[in-house]
């Protein structure tokens, strides 16, 4: 694994696509609250500012038209890099969720397995086929958009390792372990799990360590002390501590500077 010496890039995931309002009503959903919380959440040290859209009525969405005035706006507001997602939604098709890639953001998101997500009790399949996976990386490699490699399980790793063989990903690599998420295939946000997925990461890969729910702190404390990146957010966590909602997502970044 790569580090960098005595600093730690700081991801701010804004939005997502699994809860909504309901989950905080704070949470940006319409353009000019993501807008509004990337540039307070840039001025609070995040370095990546990972971008979900939503339609009006709160919905996910991969709208072209939407994503092209948040990625143009957070650029001209902000010197962060704007990471879009082709994950969207696990609601969402596989192609609609190219959509980001013309875009040309200097990096996109690239999921690296399937899994069942439960979303508001429901059972909801995330495909994300080996045929997917290789569409995405090639699409981004002709494009010139840096993949940020999206590792939700230990089985995950090995998938990483054949895209890697592939010659459609250029090193440094960046990988990012997405941990305790509501799916059944997915890893647990533990100390167990962490030192090991770390351990099994390639060489010349940069790591990016996102937990969600109450694992956020304590996992991304802990990947900071291990030499990683972290990614933070209302995505990810929409408390700031037991029984306190967040107020924005910079509340989180500027406790991750903190105590970085």
């Amino acid at each position: 694994m790569l580090t960098l010496k005595g600093k730690v890039i700081i991801t701010c995931a804004l939005t997502g696509g699994i809860h909504g309002k309901e989950a905080n009503p704070r949470l940006p959903e319409q353009p000019d609250e993501i807008i509004e919380q990337g540039i307070a959440a840039w001025k609070a040290g995040a370095a990546i500012l990972h971008v979900h859209a939503r339609n009006p009525d709160g919905s996910n969405s991969m709208s072209t038209e939407i994503f092209d005035y948040l990625h143009r706006t957070l650029c001209a507001e902000t010197d962060a890099v704007v990471q879009l997602t082709t994950g969207g939604s696990p609601v969402l098709p596989v192609k609609a969720r190219l959509n980001t890639i013309g875009l040309r953001p200097e990096m996109c998101s690239l999921n690296m397995g399937i899994l069942n997500f439960f979303i508001r009790g429901e059972r909801v399949f995330f495909s994300n086929h080996r045929e997917d996976i290789d569409e995405f990386a090639a699409t981004m490699k002709r494009l010139g958009v840096k993949p940020e490699l999206e590792v939700y399980s230990l089985v995950m790793l090995e998938e990483v390792e054949r895209l890697l063989t592939t010659g459609l990903l250029e090193p440094p690599y960046m990988i990012n372990l997405v941990m305790h998420t509501p799916t059944q295939g997915g890893m647990r946000g533990t100390p167990e799990n962490l030192v090991e997925a770390v351990r099994r990461l390639p060489h010349d890969a940069y790591c990016n360590v996102s937990s969600m729910g109450r694992t956020q702190l304590p996992i991304s404390t802990m990947a900071m002390a291990m030499g990683c990146q972290v990614r933070v957010g209302m995505e990810d966590n929409v408390y700031f501590r037991y029984g306190e909602l967040v107020e924005e997502n910079s509340q989180l970044v500027a406790r991750t500077v903190r105590i970085a």
